[in-house]
């Protein structure tokens, strides 16, 4: 499959998105500023992620189980190299090793294994049901609606991947040309969803990060809540797949977003959440905005000593680029 700039370049934005927002939680949201643009981001740059992952990801029966294995395979040995060296590093900050390790995955990790879950149950769909995408997409928006009432939480990152899948099942289907094209390019809609929910939710429930993350149990009561959050993440979500064109700088993040994903955490972590709070530094956005950009500029420069490359090889390969979002 060729590579799509278009693609490269909204896996750029937001690979820039999911960097500044673990930014600004690292820095526990200081300001009401810093506390909106996170809630803005959160809506939609993980969902949007998960959806382009299953965009790229090829139809069952254009591929062998095979192939689809050796797939998740490479998929879990990078998720557990990367569990190791984030184990290792909180090590080196204090922490203990044996306890880092247990809690698998680790941070941004569930990504991963959440990514071989979903991999798994899309080859292993009836093929009946593959070919009703209504019923499908139905079926996954009510599990992500009703998952939180269990208390799966963080645990194999089960419960973010009943969350989730209903974005990864969009992205499949869109793909394919298997959704309404008329609703999918709706941008006015999606638009005037975006515009009437999303200050809706944040002012009806003003902790929803809480739901946001699909990791957190809540009860019965929380339904309405989570409802409106995902019609609201879906909406922007689409919007902004629509909406994002090429951009040459963009595009270069791009094409290498799963390593930025998988080590920007060391950094956030390192120098965000040590130097900066130690220091009592600047924590209002303008300088949330640099920290973001020095962050991006080390990763970038990491990004060509074959090294640091070595360690995400079986998922950067570039001819695999239908196999993951990022």
């Amino acid at each position: 499959m060729a590579r799509d700039n278009r693609i490269d370049s909204l896996k750029g934005l937001l690979i820039i998105l999911v960097i500044l927002g673990h930014v600004i939680t690292t820095l526990d949201n200081v300001n009401p500023l810093n506390h909106a643009v996170m809630g803005g981001i959160y809506v939609f740059h993980m969902p949007l992620f998960i959806l382009i992952s299953g965009y790229l990801t090829r139809r069952p029966d254009a591929q062998s189980a095979r192939d689809m294995w050796r797939g998740v395979v490479n998929i879990l040995f990078t998720l557990g190299v990367f569990q190791l060296l984030g184990s290792i590093r909180i090590h080196l900050y204090g922490g203990d090793f044996v306890v880092a390790m247990e809690r698998f995955p680790l941070g941004v990790l569930w990504y991963l294994l959440s990514l071989a879950y979903w991999k798994v149950i899309l080859y292993y769909t009836p093929k009946s049901l593959l070919r009703r995408p209504l019923l499908y997409l139905s079926l996954a928006l009510v599990i992500s609606v009703l998952c939180g009432l269990t208390r799966l939480g963080g645990f194999l990152s089960l419960q973010r991947t009943l969350n989730f899948y209903i974005f990864f099942l969009l992205g499949y289907y869109c793909r394919q040309g298997m959704v309404n094209t008329r609703w999918w390019h709706s941008n006015v809609l999606h638009a005037a969803v975006a515009v009437v929910l999303l200050p809706l939710i944040f002012w009806l429930f003003p902790h929803c990060g809480n739901v946001m993350n699909g990791a957190d149990h809540y009860s019965w009561s929380g339904i309405p809540e989570k409802a409106l959050i995902l019609c609201c993440s879906i909406a922007i979500s689409i919007l902004v797949f629509n909406l994002v064109r090429d951009s040459k700088v963009l595009r270069s993040i791009g094409k290498d977003s799963m390593f930025y994903f998988l080590y920007h955490s060391f950094f956030v972590d390192g120098v965000v959440g040590i130097t900066i709070m130690r220091n009592d530094l600047p924590r209002t956005l303008p300088y949330v905005l640099l920290y973001t950009v020095a962050i991006l500029a080390v990763l970038a420069v990491m990004s060509r000593i074959p090294f640091f490359r070595w360690f995400t090889k079986p998922i950067l390969k570039r001819e695999k680029h239908e196999e993951t979002g990022a």
